[in-house]
Protein backbone atom coordinates (compact mmCIF):
# COMPACT_ATOMS: atom_id res chain seq x y z
CA UNK A 1 0.00 0.00 0.00
CA UNK A 2 3.08 2.40 0.80
CA UNK A 3 4.37 1.99 -2.32
CA UNK A 4 0.86 2.60 -4.34
CA UNK A 5 0.24 5.99 -2.34
CA UNK A 6 3.70 7.03 -3.21
CA UNK A 7 3.11 6.43 -6.69
CA UNK A 8 -0.04 8.29 -6.62
CA UNK A 9 2.10 10.91 -4.87
CA UNK A 10 4.31 11.47 -7.24
CA UNK A 11 2.46 11.49 -9.87
CA UNK A 12 -0.42 13.83 -8.53
CA UNK A 13 1.89 16.72 -6.63
CA UNK A 14 3.47 17.60 -10.35
CA UNK A 15 0.32 17.66 -11.26
CA UNK A 16 -1.11 19.74 -9.08
CA UNK A 17 2.02 22.11 -8.51
CA UNK A 18 1.70 23.04 -12.43
CA UNK A 19 -2.32 23.94 -11.87
CA UNK A 20 -1.41 26.42 -9.14
CA UNK A 21 1.56 27.83 -10.95
CA UNK A 22 -0.53 28.17 -14.11
CA UNK A 23 -3.43 29.73 -15.84
CA UNK A 24 -5.98 30.74 -13.18
CA UNK A 25 -8.77 29.44 -15.63
CA UNK A 26 -7.29 26.02 -16.19
CA UNK A 27 -6.94 25.84 -12.67
CA UNK A 28 -10.22 27.01 -11.91
CA UNK A 29 -11.76 23.93 -14.84
CA UNK A 30 -9.76 21.29 -13.27
CA UNK A 31 -10.84 22.38 -9.84
CA UNK A 32 -14.34 22.31 -10.98
CA UNK A 33 -14.27 19.05 -12.31
CA UNK A 34 -12.60 17.47 -9.71
CA UNK A 35 -15.16 18.07 -7.25
CA UNK A 36 -17.98 17.23 -9.75
CA UNK A 37 -16.30 13.90 -9.54
CA UNK A 38 -16.14 13.83 -6.04
CA UNK A 39 -19.79 14.79 -5.15
CA UNK A 40 -20.63 11.60 -7.89
CA UNK A 41 -18.07 9.76 -5.57
CA UNK A 42 -20.10 10.85 -2.48
CA UNK A 43 -23.74 9.77 -3.86
CA UNK A 44 -22.55 6.44 -4.94
CA UNK A 45 -20.58 5.81 -1.70
CA UNK A 46 -23.33 7.00 0.58
CA UNK A 47 -26.45 6.10 -1.12
CA UNK A 48 -25.83 3.17 -4.00
CA UNK A 49 -29.40 2.35 -4.23
CA UNK A 50 -30.21 5.62 -6.35
CA UNK A 51 -28.01 4.76 -8.84
CA UNK A 52 -26.06 6.85 -11.72
CA UNK A 53 -28.01 9.35 -12.81
CA UNK A 54 -28.73 11.30 -9.37
CA UNK A 55 -24.52 11.12 -8.67
CA UNK A 56 -24.31 12.85 -12.20
CA UNK A 57 -26.73 15.65 -11.32
CA UNK A 58 -24.78 16.50 -8.31
CA UNK A 59 -21.66 16.65 -10.08
CA UNK A 60 -23.71 18.85 -12.11
CA UNK A 61 -25.10 20.95 -9.55
CA UNK A 62 -21.16 21.33 -8.12
CA UNK A 63 -19.60 22.31 -11.32
CA UNK A 64 -22.37 25.07 -11.77
CA UNK A 65 -21.95 26.09 -8.31
CA UNK A 66 -18.24 26.31 -8.42
CA UNK A 67 -18.67 28.40 -12.05
CA UNK A 68 -21.12 30.42 -10.51
CA UNK A 69 -18.29 31.36 -7.51
CA UNK A 70 -15.87 32.43 -9.79
CA UNK A 71 -17.85 34.58 -12.32
CA UNK A 72 -20.66 36.21 -10.27
CA UNK A 73 -18.99 38.63 -8.23
CA UNK A 74 -22.00 39.20 -6.26
CA UNK A 75 -22.67 35.89 -5.45
CA UNK A 76 -21.47 34.83 -1.89
CA UNK A 77 -20.40 31.34 -0.97
CA UNK A 78 -21.59 32.29 2.63
CA UNK A 79 -24.97 31.48 1.89
CA UNK A 80 -24.71 28.21 1.56
CA UNK A 81 -22.91 27.47 4.92
CA UNK A 82 -25.74 27.38 7.23
CA UNK A 83 -28.20 24.73 5.06
CA UNK A 84 -24.65 22.55 5.40
CA UNK A 85 -24.33 22.88 8.71
CA UNK A 86 -27.61 22.03 9.08
CA UNK A 87 -27.76 19.06 6.29
CA UNK A 88 -24.56 17.43 8.21
CA UNK A 89 -25.81 17.66 11.61
CA UNK A 90 -29.29 16.00 10.17
CA UNK A 91 -27.22 13.50 8.80
CA UNK A 92 -23.96 12.95 10.61
CA UNK A 93 -24.47 14.45 14.23
CA UNK A 94 -28.16 13.18 15.47
CA UNK A 95 -27.53 9.90 16.76
CA UNK A 96 -30.10 7.96 14.86
CA UNK A 97 -28.99 4.83 12.84
CA UNK A 98 -27.73 4.27 9.73
CA UNK A 99 -29.61 4.14 6.34
CA UNK A 100 -30.34 7.88 5.71
CA UNK A 101 -32.93 8.93 2.59
CA UNK A 102 -30.84 9.04 -0.49
CA UNK A 103 -32.36 12.40 -0.67
CA UNK A 104 -30.60 13.38 2.37
CA UNK A 105 -27.32 11.85 1.17
CA UNK A 106 -27.37 13.66 -2.43
CA UNK A 107 -28.15 17.14 -0.27
CA UNK A 108 -25.12 16.79 1.79
CA UNK A 109 -23.30 16.14 -1.49
CA UNK A 110 -24.20 19.20 -3.38
CA UNK A 111 -23.42 21.27 -0.14
CA UNK A 112 -20.81 20.13 0.98
CA UNK A 113 -18.69 19.56 -2.27
CA UNK A 114 -20.53 22.97 -3.57
CA UNK A 115 -19.65 25.47 -0.27
CA UNK A 116 -16.62 24.02 0.72
CA UNK A 117 -14.80 23.37 -2.59
CA UNK A 118 -15.54 26.43 -4.35
CA UNK A 119 -13.90 28.51 -2.22
CA UNK A 120 -10.89 26.94 -3.77
CA UNK A 121 -12.21 29.08 -7.09
CA UNK A 122 -12.36 32.46 -5.46
CA UNK A 123 -9.00 32.07 -2.99
CA UNK A 124 -7.29 31.39 -6.55
CA UNK A 125 -9.06 34.33 -8.15
CA UNK A 126 -7.59 37.27 -5.24
CA UNK A 127 -4.62 39.30 -5.25
CA UNK A 128 -1.50 36.42 -5.20
CA UNK A 129 -4.56 33.75 -4.86
CA UNK A 130 -1.74 30.96 -6.69
CA UNK A 131 0.31 31.86 -3.62
CA UNK A 132 -2.52 31.79 -1.04
CA UNK A 133 -3.35 28.76 -2.92
CA UNK A 134 0.34 26.99 -2.19
CA UNK A 135 0.31 27.90 1.38
CA UNK A 136 -2.76 26.57 2.09
CA UNK A 137 -1.99 23.32 0.15
CA UNK A 138 1.81 22.85 1.85
CA UNK A 139 -0.46 23.57 5.63
CA UNK A 140 -2.96 20.85 4.41
CA UNK A 141 -0.36 17.99 3.45
CA UNK A 142 2.47 19.06 6.13
CA UNK A 143 -0.64 18.67 8.62
CA UNK A 144 -1.65 15.30 7.55
CA UNK A 145 1.47 14.00 6.98
CA UNK A 146 2.94 15.33 10.74
CA UNK A 147 -0.32 13.90 11.66
CA UNK A 148 0.33 10.43 10.59
CA UNK A 149 4.72 10.31 11.69
CA UNK A 150 3.50 11.83 14.58
CA UNK A 151 0.77 9.26 15.52
CA UNK A 152 2.82 5.94 14.45
CA UNK A 153 5.61 7.08 16.39
CA UNK A 154 4.13 8.32 19.67
CA UNK A 155 0.86 8.05 19.56
CA UNK A 156 -0.59 7.03 22.45
CA UNK A 157 -4.02 8.34 23.24
CA UNK A 158 -6.94 8.50 20.96
CA UNK A 159 -8.54 11.67 20.01
CA UNK A 160 -11.89 10.93 18.90
CA UNK A 161 -12.30 6.83 18.86
CA UNK A 162 -16.10 7.16 18.01
CA UNK A 163 -15.23 8.97 14.95
CA UNK A 164 -11.48 7.54 14.08
CA UNK A 165 -10.59 4.63 15.88
CA UNK A 166 -6.37 5.38 14.99
CA UNK A 167 -5.97 9.28 15.06
CA UNK A 168 -4.02 10.18 18.42
CA UNK A 169 -3.46 13.70 20.83
CA UNK A 170 -0.02 13.23 19.57
CA UNK A 171 -0.81 12.83 15.94
CA UNK A 172 -2.83 16.29 16.40
CA UNK A 173 0.04 18.01 18.12
CA UNK A 174 2.17 16.68 15.30
CA UNK A 175 0.22 17.76 12.92
CA UNK A 176 -0.09 21.28 14.47
CA UNK A 177 3.34 21.84 14.78
CA UNK A 178 4.33 20.86 10.97
CA UNK A 179 1.54 22.84 9.92
CA UNK A 180 2.13 25.69 11.20
CA UNK A 181 5.72 25.45 10.33
CA UNK A 182 4.28 24.85 6.57
CA UNK A 183 2.38 28.16 6.54
CA UNK A 184 5.35 30.13 7.49
CA UNK A 185 8.17 28.62 5.43
CA UNK A 186 5.49 29.04 2.27
CA UNK A 187 4.98 32.53 3.12
CA UNK A 188 8.19 33.32 3.19
CA UNK A 189 8.94 31.16 -0.20
CA UNK A 190 6.41 32.85 -1.88
CA UNK A 191 7.08 36.36 -0.65
CA UNK A 192 3.82 36.89 0.19
CA UNK A 193 2.83 40.62 1.64
CA UNK A 194 1.09 39.20 5.20
CA UNK A 195 2.04 41.04 8.92
CA UNK A 196 3.40 38.63 11.31
CA UNK A 197 0.32 38.30 13.44
CA UNK A 198 -2.58 37.93 10.87
CA UNK A 199 0.55 35.33 9.52
CA UNK A 200 0.47 33.57 13.04
CA UNK A 201 -2.90 33.32 13.03
CA UNK A 202 -3.21 31.48 9.89
CA UNK A 203 -0.90 29.39 10.96
CA UNK A 204 -2.77 28.33 14.07
CA UNK A 205 -6.07 28.21 12.23
CA UNK A 206 -5.37 26.30 9.46
CA UNK A 207 -3.90 22.91 10.85
CA UNK A 208 -6.87 22.86 12.98
CA UNK A 209 -8.71 23.49 9.91
CA UNK A 210 -7.15 20.27 8.50
CA UNK A 211 -7.75 18.28 11.72
CA UNK A 212 -11.31 19.47 11.41
CA UNK A 213 -11.98 18.95 8.11
CA UNK A 214 -10.48 15.00 8.39
CA UNK A 215 -12.97 14.38 11.57
CA UNK A 216 -15.64 15.26 9.59
CA UNK A 217 -15.13 13.29 6.99
CA UNK A 218 -14.65 10.59 9.13
CA UNK A 219 -17.83 10.47 10.81
CA UNK A 220 -19.89 11.39 7.28
CA UNK A 221 -18.07 7.46 6.27
CA UNK A 222 -18.80 5.81 9.60
CA UNK A 223 -22.49 7.22 9.19
CA UNK A 224 -22.94 6.04 5.60
CA UNK A 225 -21.02 2.84 6.66
CA UNK A 226 -17.95 2.72 4.31
CA UNK A 227 -14.60 2.80 4.72
CA UNK A 228 -13.40 4.67 1.36
CA UNK A 229 -15.63 6.59 -0.63
CA UNK A 230 -14.12 4.60 -4.02
CA UNK A 231 -10.84 3.01 -4.66
CA UNK A 232 -9.94 5.02 -7.53
CA UNK A 233 -6.86 6.41 -5.97
CA UNK A 234 -4.62 3.02 -5.40
CA UNK A 235 -3.77 3.30 -1.41
CA UNK A 236 -5.40 6.34 -0.96
CA UNK A 237 -9.17 5.79 -1.28
CA UNK A 238 -11.19 7.95 -3.60
CA UNK A 239 -10.91 11.85 -4.23
CA UNK A 240 -12.83 12.94 -1.70
CA UNK A 241 -10.34 10.87 0.59
CA UNK A 242 -7.53 12.98 -0.18
CA UNK A 243 -9.72 16.19 -0.41
CA UNK A 244 -11.42 16.13 3.61
CA UNK A 245 -8.94 18.53 4.62
CA UNK A 246 -8.84 20.81 1.55
CA UNK A 247 -12.58 20.88 2.31
CA UNK A 248 -12.01 22.95 5.24
CA UNK A 249 -8.32 24.69 5.16
CA UNK A 250 -9.49 26.36 1.53
CA UNK A 251 -12.47 28.51 2.72
CA UNK A 252 -10.85 28.99 6.16
CA UNK A 253 -8.41 30.56 4.91
CA UNK A 254 -9.72 32.53 2.02
CA UNK A 255 -12.15 33.86 4.35
CA UNK A 256 -9.51 34.79 7.31
CA UNK A 257 -7.33 36.45 3.76
CA UNK A 258 -10.53 38.57 2.96
CA UNK A 259 -11.16 39.65 6.98
CA UNK A 260 -7.89 39.63 8.56
CA UNK A 261 -4.67 39.34 6.60
CA UNK A 262 -5.89 42.29 4.06
CA UNK A 263 -7.59 44.76 7.14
Amino acid sequence: MLKQRVAVAAVGLPLLAALVAGPEPLFSVAVALVLAAAAYEFVRATAPQSGHPPALAAGALVALIAATARSAGDFRLWVLLPPLAAATALIVIRSRPPGRPALGWWVLAVLYLGALGAHWLLLRNIVDGAAWVALALAATFATDSGAYAAGRLVGRHLLVPSISPAKTWEGGAGGLVAGAAAVVAAALLTDLDVDAAPLAAIAVALPLGAIAGDLLESAIKRRAGVKDMSALLPGHGGLLDRMDSLLATGPLLYWMVEWVATS
